[in-house]
C-alpha cells in the first residue's frame, strides 16, 4: 500500500518544484494526503553578501519568515493549478534537514519528497547538501526529485 500521507519539502527552488510537481502526481495518482513544509533557516553561519549590510540579525529573519510564509501560500496554490489538494502546510524555524526529518515523523508522513541538484565536488567537500542529508537521516523513503526532465508522469491516474 503506497503510504497515505506524503511531505514535500520546499524552498522556492526550480528543484523544489519539480519536486511539488513529483508529489501532487503522486498524492492524486496514490489518494495520499499531500502536505507542504517550509523552513526558514535559523542556523548561523558566515555572513551572505546578499544578507544587506547594516541590516540586524533579527530584522533578517523577520524577513525571511515573511518570505517563508508567502512561499507557502504560493505553494498551496501552485499544488491546486496542478490539479491537487493540500492538507495541511507547515512553517518551522531550525535548521530545515533536521526539522524537515522530525515533521515527518510527527505527522507520520510515508515519504518525503524534496528537490536535489548535484552540488560541485568543492561544494560536497565541505559536507552534505539538504536532499543529502534529509536521504541519510529519515526514517522513511525519501524521493529526491533531480534536474532531469521527464515527458509526462509515470504515476497512475
Amino acid at each position: 500500500m503506497f503510504p497515505t500521507r506524503i511531505l514535500v519539502a520546499t524552498n522556492g527552488s526550480r528543484e523544489a518544484e519539480r519536486a511539488l510537481e513529483a508529489a501532487v502526481d503522486l498524492a492524486t495518482g496514490t489518494g495520499s494526503e499531500l502536505e507542504i513544509a517550509y523552513v526558514v533557516s535559523t542556523v548561523t553561519g558566515p555572513p551572505h553578501p546578499s544578507a544587506g549590510v547594516g541590516v540586524s540579525k533579527e530584522a533578517h529573519l523577520e524577513r525571511k519568515r515573511l518570505l517563508g510564509f508567502r512561499l507557502l501560500e504560493d505553494q498551496k496554490r501552485r499544488v491546486e493549478d496542478l490539479g491537487g489538494s493540500v492538507a495541511a502546510s507547515h512553517y518551522r524555524e531550525g535548521k530545515p534537514e533536521k526539522e524537515v526529518v522530525e515533521l515527518a515523523r510527527e505527522i507520520e508522513a510515508g515519504l518525503i519528497v524534496t528537490g536535489g541538484n548535484r552540488r560541485p565536488w568543492f561544494a560536497r567537500v565541505f559536507g552534505a547538501g539538504f536532499s543529502t542529508t534529509v536521504l541519510r537521516k529519515a526514517d522513511r523513503p525519501v524521493l529526491v526529485v533531480g534536474k532531469r526532465e521527464t515527458q509526462g508522469s509515470t504515476v497512475p491516474k
